[in-house]
């Protein structure tokens, strides 16, 4: 028998590693054969197949509550629960149960949620770019409060998603994953987080569903929304105000939804609101501009609903 090393943090004498775990339990309770190798008076169980340091990882979780409590709350903490695999495969149900929780919370799952995220990153980006104008030195990037997101890191987030069985982040972890795989450029407000974008440990197969996911995007988006449904009636009936002015109005906003789509496949980037202030100098009515903003919001609505749709994740 190869020399046996214990591990300084994770060796346990009294062996009570099987009250965390059935399959642990079932394991050391079978009467091993009589010419089973013994260590310190027990059966040694070779758990082939697993890897060293992400035994050791789940070890940690199982007895020392200080480190997966950090480990849950940390900023990267999808990247440090991929240990759950370990706990699937051997029954601890608690530990992926707690990391699902954590990343059912940290992903937003409404419209106004991804729109506040949108807002958080301009805001902090304009705060970064006011600091390099001033001569504050270079980018924050470690600095939460200069930090352009806040969301988790979405490739992680798909992997522990599968391992924990919260199905219901992986269309919102595909959608931001999409915005970030174009190579960054030294203007790219977002150049340093796409850099650690963790793109090596996503699975080949999910690259077709990434490229599927946006040919099914353009499709909805010209299929559902366009032309916008405001647009008829617009034709048909007078406007309080100039009705051509209205509908160039329109026109552009819809306009700045497909590039919004195009160039990072998804369309919550501003709300309804800004967007229809943002034609008000082109002279849209107020009758109109309110029936623009209750259509972008409904195509908003109809976006979010659909990822499962667009991602295949359903």
């Amino acid at each position: 028998m190869a020399q046996v090393v214990h591990d300084p943090d994770c060796y346990f004498e009294d062996g009570n590693i099987v009250k965390h775990s059935v399959v642990f339990g079932d394991m050391f309770s079978m009467p091993p054969p009589a010419t089973v190798p013994q260590y310190d008076g027990a059966p040694l169980v070779t758990m082939a197949g697993d890897d060293a340091d992400a035994l050791r990882e789940l070890v940690r979780f199982l007895y020392d509550s200080e480190y997966f409590s950090t480990a849950l709350n940390a900023d990267d903490f999808t990247l440090k629960l991929l240990g759950c695999k370990l706990a699937n495969k051997y029954q601890i149900d608690w530990i992926p149960r707690n990391a699902a929780e954590r990343l059912k919370k940290s992903w937003p799952n409404t419209v106004g949620g991804w729109l506040g995220i949108s807002e958080e990153e301009r805001t902090r980006v304009s705060r970064q770019i006011e600091m390099d104008i001033v001569g504050a030195g270079e980018p924050h990037w470690d600095d939460h409060a200069f930090q352009p997101r806040q969301l988790p890191e979405p490739v992680s987030s798909i992997l522990l998603a599968r391992e924990c069985n919260a199905v219901a982040v992986l269309p919102l972890a595909f959608l931001d994953l999409l915005r970030c795989l174009p190579e960054p450029h030294p203007l790219d407000q977002f150049a340093e987080y796409k850099k650690n974008i963790e793109i090596k440990l996503l699975p080949v197969n999910d690259w077709p569903r990434l490229l599927h996911a946006r040919e099914r995007m353009g499709s909805w988006f010209s299929e559902y929304s366009y032309p916008p449904s405001i647009i008829s009636p617009l034709k048909a009936t007078a406007c309080p105000g100039e009705s051509k002015l209205c509908e160039a109005a329109i026109y552009r906003v819809w306009l700045v939804l497909a590039n919004s789509l195009a160039s990072s496949g998804n369309i919550l980037r501003a709300s309804s609101s800004s967007l229809v202030r943002s034609s008000v100098r082109l002279g849209i009515c107020p009758d109109c501009q309110m029936k623009l903003e209750r259509e972008i919001t409904t195509v908003e609505d109809a976006f979010l609903k659909s990822l499962n749709y667009f991602f295949a994740t359903s």
